[in-house]
């Protein structure tokens, strides 16, 4: 019956289609001449792009004089989100070392949304080469249509300029191999979601780049629209006229042809095009060299899903449920987990409503997500993950992309941390928390497992931090989030009355990380089989008051202190 509900849901929102979808890539040219800089420009770009009408947007060759200089982004923000990707974070990624910055940084490739239309849920920037010119990339976003709640993935992107000889196109086939690697990374992470993206390729159709998306299955709008521009995509520079004003021209009628395009939009399977247009009217013409493009689009297949097949917050979960106290158990864990190559599901899922597991991929950190969802736990009050700090081992340091999501989107305001004083001095985080001055440190090493039940006043004293309102959200964590922080989780969870079924799924799910299967059948150091079985030898009619009487006649803590954390946590 649920499926047969579902389906019906899934068709319905798929009859109420959206209207056409406007993809726009506009290349406004970075700093210019003295009569071309951004701030004589400006007026004139942003009519430009309202006019145009879009609804997702490539920028290409916006220097920072763009960001800082003139009105902008700040007009356009009024109607558009902008998605410009944690700078800092890709440098890293592309093989940067400490405070590196290319010589040359020239411009980037924003991508913007309209936010009427589009909720934004997740997006990334990718540097494609930092050796040759560094600010060559593409920035992504996985956006949500409000109307019919469709998912796709759009992208902006510039790549390599210098000539069309062999050395060059081969550079910017890379790019265009980059761009396809880098969308089957977020389809790993989202579905297999439909893609629209583009932007100054700086080559011509039928280049090494073009038959790279060509063989992928994507289109060219230019070619698969109906509807098309007999113009050529770039014109002449514009030039300053005595009167003070710059203008700019066509090229010759012989080369102002689609063929000589080197802007460009592509679309994936499912995808329609309707139009493409290039704007060659004013004053779009007199303030860049490469003119707008458009292309409509209408979707032909019905919305995926934006998870994954057997996603471990909703099919693992019921599988485990329907299983728990039987030998399939387990399992469950080996089975499902290996479905994910690499272990990435938890840290690429986002929250999602209605959800009992609250993944959160947030850049920097592993293994993150709410402990709340589970019946009878609040949520948004404690989230578990990683250290934010390490240089060694698993490579792992929070950015000003992880930190944003850290404090802007989920409130952290303590840092609750297990680690062993060695651990911690490997990044330098020993007096302040990696998320700033702005957010406790609690330093409270603990060991994980059985040790909670002899380790009393260190177990009290973490316990003691959760009765405190004041503390909230707090973010624990020790090395990987998984056995220490898992502890801690299980102990807050069962005082909370999660059921005994739902603990050992917890436990389980993070085998979803990087850090090896954790199963309940397990013996040895993590032996999590033990520690339940113990505590269901102290007093108390449920789970819960077993729990509590735990914290209270192996722990010591006093019957107000036990009431504030239950009042703090649980529903």
């Amino acid at each position: 019956m649920k499926t047969s509900a579902l389906l019906v849901v899934t068709a319905l929102a798929w009859c109420a289609s959206a209207a056409p979808l406007r993809f726009l890539s506009f290349n406004i040219y970075g700093y210019g001449a003295e009569g071309l800089s951004p701030q004589n420009r400006a007026a004139g770009v942003e009519e430009s792009i309202v006019k145009c009408k879009a609804d997702v947007i490539s920028l290409q060759e916006v220097a920072p004089a763009w960001w800082d200089g003139t009105p902008l982004f700040a007009n356009l923000s009024a109607d558009f989100g902008v998605v410009r990707g944690d700078e800092e974070e890709a440098l890293l990624r592309a093989g940067a070392s400490g405070t590196y910055r290319p010589p040359t940084w020239v411009n980037h490739e924003p991508l913007l949304y309209r936010k009427s239309r589009l909720n934004l849920l997740d997006s990334g920037l990718d540097f494609f080469h930092l050796s040759l010119q560094a600010e060559k990339s593409v920035t992504w976003a996985v956006l949500e249509d409000r109307t019919d709640g469709r998912r796709f993935i759009a992208f902006a992107t510039h790549f390599w300029w210098q000539g069309n000889g062999a050395e060059s196109d081969a550079i910017r086939e890379l790019n265009a191999r980059h761009v396809l690697n880098l969308v089957a990374d977020i389809r790993r992470k989202w579905g297999d979601l439909p893609v629209i993206g583009g932007g100054d390729l700086n080559c011509r159709p039928g280049s090494l780049a073009h038959e790279v998306f060509r063989l992928a299955g994507y289109r060219n709008a230019a070619d698969a629209a109906p509807v098309r521009s007999t113009h050529r995509s770039h014109h002449g520079y514009p030039v300053k006229g005595k009167d003070g004003v710059f203008r700019g021209a066509l090229r010759p009628t012989a080369e102002d042809v689609p063929g000589m395009s080197i802007d460009h939009i592509f679309f994936s399977p499912g995808i329609r095009a309707l139009r493409h247009h290039i704007w060659v009217g004013k004053p779009e013409i007199d303030v860049s060299d490469h003119s707008p493009v458009t292309a409509d689009f209408e979707f032909t297949d019905a919305p995926k899903d934006a998870r994954l097949p057997g996603s471990p917050s909703t099919l693992f979960v019921e599988a485990a449920r329907a299983a728990y106290a039987t030998p399939a158990f387990a399992s469950y864990t080996n089975t499902v987990v290996h479905l994910f190559a690499g272990h990435m599901a938890d840290t690429l899922d986002r929250p999602r409503r209605g959800d009992v597991v609250r993944w959160i991929h947030v850049p920097g950190a592993r293994n993150v997500r709410d402990i709340g969802g589970w019946t009878g736990l609040r949520e948004g009050r404690v989230f578990r993950g990683t250290e934010l700090n390490a240089v060694g081992d698993h490579k792992l340091k929070i950015g000003s992309a992880g930190k944003k999501i850290l404090l802007k989107e989920l409130g952290i305001k303590t840092d609750l941390d297990f680690r062993a004083l060695d651990e911690k001095s490997r990044g330098n985080c020993v007096t302040n928390s990696a998320l700033g001055a702005g957010v406790r440190l609690v330093d409270a090493v603990i060991r994980p497992y059985t040790r909670m039940y002899d380790q009393t006043n260190e177990y009290a004293a973490v316990l003691r931090v959760f009765a405190d309102e004041k503390n909230y959200p707090v973010y624990m964590h020790c090395w990987g989030g998984a056995d220490r922080t898992g502890t801690v989780a299980f102990i807050l969870e069962g005082l909370c009355g999660v059921s005994e079924t739902d603990l050992a799924i917890d436990y389980e799910l993070t085998s979803f990380s990087m850090f090896s299967l954790r199963t309940r059948m397990n013996r040895g150091t993590a032996n999590f089989a033990d520690v339940v079985a113990k505590i269901k030898t102290y007093p108390g009619a449920t789970l819960a008051e077993k729990f509590a009487a735990y914290a209270r006649d192996t722990l010591g803590l006093t019957d107000a202190e036990i009431a504030a954390i239950r009042r703090n946590l649980c529903k």
